[in-house]
């Protein structure tokens, strides 16, 4: 990660996955994200701007199960 004079932040995608699974991990319980974060880990996965750069996605490899 690095910063600038104005104060903008540039995450690696290493770092910017890093940082989605550790809030998941995080969020645990609260959200009943335990299956999700697993998913996340054992998976391969991408993340991509979607609707017209709107939107951050993350697309998942792998299935996991809805309650």
């Amino acid at each position: 990660m690095r910063t600038t004079s104005l104060k903008a932040i540039y995450l690696t995608v290493p770092e910017l996955k890093e940082a989605i699974t550790s809030y998941i991990r995080d969020k645990q319980g609260k959200l009943g994200s335990e299956g999700l974060y697993a998913h996340l880990m054992s998976n391969e996965w991408s993340m991509d701007w979607a609707s017209e750069g709107e939107e951050f996605a993350i697309s998942m490899d792998g299935e996991i199960e809805d309650k």
